[in-house]
Parts: C-alpha cells; sequence; structure tokens
C-alpha cells in the first residue's frame, strides 16, 4: 500500500479506488442513466400521492414553480452528466473502460456503409455545425422574444452554443485524443477528437430551443420537443460516427458536455425571477458589493 508523504493516509489505495470508479464499463454509465430516469419519473408520479411530505421536499416536487420539480431535475441531470464527462474523459486519457469499446465502435460503422447512407449522413450532420446553427439560434431568438416579450429566453440558445463551441474546444486542448484513422474518414475534419463539437453544439443548441419552447405548452407537445432535440441530436452523434470523423466516447463526450452547459443555464434560468424578487434590501446590499468590487 501507498502512503501519501507526511501523513498516514493511504493515498495509494484511494488512487485506485477513484481509477476504478471512473474507469467504469459501458453498461454501468448507462444503468446510471436508467436509474436515474428511474428516480425521475417516480419523483413525479409521487409529487401528489404522499399525504405527509417533510417540509424539505414539498417544494422540491412542486410543479409550476421555478424553483420547484424543474429545478429538481436540472439539478440531478446536472450531477449525472457532470460524473459521466468525467468518467468518459477519465476513460479517454487512459484508455479505459468504455474507451477501450471504441474501435470495434467503428468497426461496426465502417463495415455497414452504403452510397444511399453516405449521403445521408454527409446531410445530416450539418444539424450540428455551427455554420447552421448560428443562423438557427438567431432565428429562434427573434421568435422567442416575439412570443415570450422577454430577452432571457431569447439569448439562451445562443449562449448555449457559444458554451457548447467553447467547451468542445477547451476540452480538445486538454485531451488532446488523435482522430480515428484518416483511411477510414469520409469528411474532412481538424483538430483533436476528444470531444464531438457537432455533437456537443447539435444537443445544447437543439435541447434549449426545446426547452425554451415548452412554456405554456401541454405535456405532450413538451415531450415531442424534447424528443425531437433529443432525436435530431442522436442522428448527429450517429454520423459523426459514421463519417469516421470521431470514436464514440468523443459522441457520448460531447452530449454530456452539451448536458453539462445546458443544465447550468436552466438553473440559472429558473432561479432568475427569484433574484429578481429579492427583497430591496438584499439588492440594495448586492449592488453595494457590486459597486465595491
Amino acid at each position: 500500500m501507498a502512503w501519501r508523504a507526511g501523513g498516514s493516509y493511504p493515498w495509494g489505495t484511494m488512487t485506485g479506488l477513484t481509477e476504478h470508479i471512473l474507469g467504469v464499463s459501458g453498461a454501468v454509465l448507462l444503468a446510471v442513466w436508467v436509474a436515474l430516469a428511474i428516480v425521475l419519473a417516480a419523483l413525479f408520479w409521487l409529487r401528489n400521492r404522499i399525504p405527509d411530505r417533510p417540509g424539505w421536499l414539498a417544494p422540491r416536487l412542486r410543479t409550476g414553480a421555478p424553483n420547484g420539480f424543474a429545478l429538481t431535475t436540472a439539478v440531478l441531470a446536472l450531477l449525472a452528466f457532470a460524473w459521466s464527462l468525467a468518467v468518459l474523459t477519465y476513460s479517454v486519457i487512459h484508455h479505459t473502460g468504455i474507451a477501450r469499446d471504441d474501435p470495434r465502435a467503428l468497426a461496426f460503422f465502417t463495415g455497414h456503409r452504403t452510397p444511399w447512407l453516405t449521403g445521408l449522413a454527409e446531410a445530416l450532420t450539418w444539424l450540428g455545425s455551427s455554420i447552421v446553427l448560428w443562423p438557427v439560434v438567431v432565428l429562434a431568438g427573434l421568435g422567442l422574444w416575439r412570443w415570450r416579450r422577454h430577452w432571457l429566453p431569447a439569448v439562451l440558445p445562443a449562449l448555449a452554443l457559444a458554451g457548447a463551441w467553447a467547451g468542445a474546444l477547451l476540452v480538445k486542448g486538454l485531451a488532446n485524443r488523435p482522430r480515428p484513422p484518416a483511411a477510414d474518414r469520409l469528411t474532412v475534419v481538424h483538430g483533436w477528437s476528444y470531444p464531438s463539437q457537432h455533437a456537443a453544439q447539435a444537443l445544447a443548441t437543439w435541447g434549449m430551443i426545446a426547452l425554451m419552447m415548452m412554456a405554456g405548452r401541454s405535456t405532450r407537445a413538451r415531450v415531442l420537443l424534447a424528443a425531437g432535440a433529443a432525436l435530431i441530436a442522436f442522428v448527429v452523434g450517429l454520423t459523426r460516427l459514421y463519417l469516421a470523423a470521431h470514436w464514440m466516447t468523443d459522441v457520448l463526450g460531447g452530449w454530456a458536455l452539451a448536458g453539462v452547459w445546458d443544465c447550468l443555464l436552466i438553473i440559472c434560468y429558473l432561479l432568475a425571477p427569484q433574484m429578481a424578487a429579492a427583497p430591496p434590501g438584499r439588492r440594495e446590499r448586492a449592488a453595494v458589493y457590486r459597486k465595491a468590487a
């Protein structure tokens, strides 16, 4: 057992435990997301069926309130996305866990190519490109401003895209992961591989647009909007694999990064009305602190 210098703490054991936790397989990663979905579904179903809910639990399950069930969902999703991003990044850098399945996944897609699928993939992959998404977020922002008459929902899609773009570039520079072999690629790519910028931008942008369009709509409409955004992001991710522009874990990492960023934006969005409605004394003190800073 390795011991940390200057103390008696079993540092080597904890390091090994950390490596074991982060070096999990894809099955464990999937199991975490299935468990999260089950927990959220159970909380939503039980929100009005528990007569004697604890005082701290009732506000967390209340629907229609900014700091209710929506905020609870955003926080839990943020934790799951952040954990997934950490696991995937560790797996990619140390080539352990799910990253070991990347060559097999690449071989599957390259072995099932057809001319019509190639043309379709080359067209659909643009749904995750900055060239397409920036005009989309501008038009979506104008539409949301006209509909919602508030600046925050109008700018959130652009913030989602900008954050996914910047976050992907930052992590790429830290991971320094090479792309799949050039002989397998069907598209021109530049820069490092992990995470997939197309996958991150697709989920962050289309997901945020869908979330901003859910206000005042029925449950069925909200489900359709969420499913549509998820389908676009999923298809873009598949095209990056089919075109051999990325490894499988690059796409998963891009989705995880987008989820972290979008959850942070949504949490700020949900808490903004509460901050704006703070007592005058608190707002004055905050203004004094900001001026002093």
